[in-house]
């Protein structure tokens, strides 16, 4: 085979078992090489969507006050959560706590965890594509199409090297844009695809194909070397982080699932061992929210979104757990689409809802639960009233967390004038 033949069939085979433009995102504009760091450089931001639209209402029960956990039971005579089977917890003693998110009870009574109850946008719709695209664009009229994340990336970005990564099998819309975002399930097993019979070789033709496109001129000139440059380049920038030879540090056990391993990889990836990444933001979904039927098993205690929130608390805990004391750097923000609707539909499940409840963890969370007591929106409507927009939430994370400045604040949220909620330090 010629060697200009053997280059394409390389470039070829390459491209197709790790699909070049999804991996490495855009090519990095010169902006992007020219930023200094900036001042919470060392915060990082785990960023965890739960798809489909996650039951708010039976997350935190407004126990505290009678009439509406009344209404609450009245419109939930089979998903409605008894007293008794709620956990207390110092946090509050307005809402009750699904007891799913016992792993997380020393996270919140340590005042390490801080909760937005009632958080949306003005008109908020229920479709799972349209709401998830305001949330991921950080637009309700969505006139940008990339993500807030992303523009924050792309606003602040220090140099060429990828600071975001997006663990799952495809983007996100939150890591969509110019700025150029990785997307894998394991970083660390990133390679060439060499044949199976390679053996002994492999070293050796890996290092040829290293080489060889530098050796034709029509490869250079149609961008190939700058390509596998970069795309060399992040192999060997993650060759340390193989998720199957990760142990996890202080005893910490992940659940045995996609998200579990997906949010194991991210820790992984955010922590500074064995070796500095400098990595800014990472991303896991956790997929399955959508209850329309069957939220519940054989009990209210047991069932689909039951066993999902115990996922995202063990997982929760386990990320804890394994960061140590990086979790003072590291803030875990937990967000949705919507909730769901106050009462529960025919098929044991309910609806599309209103206002969604988002968690913070770690980082400066100061443990406060806003929109409770006093400020509970109330539950006289169909679906629970939106009080906070997710954008406040989003500018006190850029800011009090990750050190945004006010313009990239607006690069990621523009035209949009936050208000402080205290929910970080």
């Amino acid at each position: 085979m010629k060697r200009r033949s053997f280059l394409r069939h390389t470039a070829g085979a390459l491209a197709g078992s790790i699909t070049l433009p999804s991996l490495l995102g855009a090519t990095p504009s010169r902006n992007q090489a020219a930023k200094a760091p900036s001042k919470n450089s060392a915060k990082k931001l785990l960023l965890i969507f739960q798809r489909g639209g996650n039951d708010a209402l039976n997350t935190l029960v407004p126990v505290g006050d009678a009439a509406e956990y009344a209404a609450y039971r009245a419109a939930r005579p089979n998903l409605g959560l008894a007293k008794s089977d709620l956990l207390s917890l110092q946090a509050s003693d307005f809402f009750g706590f699904h007891p799913s998110l016992a792993p997380m009870a020393d996270l919140i009574n340590g005042g390490r965890v801080s909760f937005v109850s009632g958080v949306g946008y003005p008109d908020m719709n229920t479709s799972h594509f349209v709401s998830q695209a305001v949330w991921e664009t950080g637009e309700p009229g969505n006139r940008h199409g990339s993500g807030w994340l992303n523009r924050y990336l792309q606003a602040s970005s220090r140099d060429a090297v990828p600071r975001a990564l997006m663990i799952d099998s495809n983007q996100s819309q939150t890591m969509s844009g110019a700025y150029t975002v990785p997307v894998s399930e394991n970083f660390g097993a990133l390679d060439l695809p060499l044949p199976a019979d390679a053996g002994p070789d492999a070293g050796r033709l890996q290092a040829l194909m290293r080489n060889l496109n530098r050796l034709d001129a029509e490869a250079a000139q149609a961008g190939w070397t700058d390509s596998t440059d970069r795309l060399f380049s992040m192999f060997d920038r993650f060759r340390n982080r193989d998720l199957s030879q990760y142990q996890p540090a202080n005893g910490a056990k992940y659940p045995n699932s996609r998200f579990g391993r997906n949010l194991q990889h991210a820790v992984q990836l955010l922590k500074d061992q064995p070796t500095p990444l400098n990595l800014n933001s990472v991303m896991v979904n956790h997929v399955g929210y959508d209850h329309h039927r069957d939220q519940i098993g054989a009990d209210v205690l047991s069932g689909s979104h039951a066993h999902l929130l115990g996922e995202l608390a063990l997982g929760i805990q386990a990320a804890s757990a394994d960061l140590g004391s990086e979790l003072d750097d590291v803030l875990i923000l937990v967000v949705s689409e919507f909730s769901r609707t106050v009462r529960e539909n025919g098929s044991r499940g309910t609806d599309h809802g209103g206002g969604a409840v988002a968690m913070l963890v770690g980082g400066s969370a100061t443990g406060r639960l806003v929109n409770s007591g006093a400020h509970w929106p109330g539950l006289t409507d169909h679906k629970l009233p939106w009080v906070t927009d997710f954008r406040d939430l989003y500018a006190e994370v850029l800011e009090r967390h990750l050190g945004a400045s006010q313009s990239e604040i607006g690069a990621a949220l523009p035209n949009y004038t936050a208000n402080r909620l205290g929910i970080l330090g």
